[in-house]
């Protein structure tokens, strides 16, 4: 599986499972990886050794202890308190695209497949997060509810903590219909911000990546390129996060079809990733 490169901000890191992306200045403060194509994880009940096991040893907690969200495009968080039970999956109280957390024996993990999956840790509560922002998250305000969120639960100041955005359908392949700014534009908050997340034109190149059917080659008006990297990114710095604290992977799982899962070029067929994080507090 090639290792694509990398900002200097991430490394790749090799476990027995093969190959992961972790954020430098992360991983001083919390645990944490994006996966690749392996493992394969399954989206039913574990089972001895599988990919869930295989990554939970690697994190340092049991597989049951890994909290897999019901995901459902939106801005729902899930709290997973160190005096708390966690929800067991599957359940109504796991339904949720933000997982928070600041329990030492328990890792909190998004899914993705193109989608954005935002890790952040506070480096002086020790509380995580993980967060599952596609458009509709990222419409939405997911990176923002997110460092609320940390504030709110654990007292975390944004200015305090580290972010990581893995990888995702980047800018040069993630072409959407006008629907999808109507959505944005529909909330009201992102005004200012609109122009520099959209464009007529992708405004990275593209190496080899599916950005799906024009609507405009069938008479319907000319597709846009979203930029969720940038919008997230903006996202968090608009909610304090400060810009040098941001740090984004650049990879993107439309072009890197051989290292990563992409919806846009697997359909139905496509695997699923994650990025994983816990706290490293006692």
């Amino acid at each position: 599986m090639p290792e694509v490169p990398l900002p200097g901000a991430f490394e790749w890191v090799r476990y027995p499972w093969g190959p992961a992306i972790r954020c430098r200045d992360l991983a001083a403060v919390a645990g944490h990886c994006f996966t690749t194509r392996a493992p394969a994880l399954g989206t039913g009940p574990l089972t001895p050794g599988d990919g869930w096991h295989r990554v939970a040893l690697a994190m340092g907690v049991s597989a049951q202890s890994i909290v897999r969200l019901r995901q459902v495009h939106g801005t729902r968080v899930v709290l997973v308190g160190r005096h708390e039970t966690f929800p067991p999956e599957a359940s109504e109280g796991s339904a949720g695209d933000i997982a928070v957390c600041d329990h030492p024996g328990v890792a909190v993990c998004v899914k993705v497949a193109d989608c954005v999956p935002i890790l952040l840790a506070d480096r002086q509560s020790g509380g995580v997060a993980a967060v599952h922002a596609g458009w509709r998250g990222t419409a939405a305000g997911a990176a923002r509810v997110a460092v609320e969120a940390l504030g709110e639960h654990f007292g975390a100041k944004p200015g305090q903590l580290l972010a990581a955005i893995g990888p995702s359908i980047g800018p040069c392949c993630y072409r959407v219909g006008q629907d999808v700014r109507a959505a944005f534009e529909a909330g009201g908050r992102w005004d200012g911000s609109l122009d520099a997340w959209f464009s007529r034109v992708p405004s990275i190149k593209a190496l080899c990546g599916v950005p799906g059917t024009d609507p405009a080659a069938s008479g319907g008006k000319p597709a846009l390129f979203l930029d969720t990297w940038t919008a997230n990114a903006d996202q968090l710095r608009g909610a304090g996060v400060p810009a040098s604290q941001i740090h984004v992977s650049r990879a993107c799982t439309s072009c890197h079809r051989d290292t990563f899962h992409s919806y846009r070029v697997d359909g139905e067929q496509a695997g699923r990733m994650i990025g994983i994080i816990k706290t490293s507090r006692r």
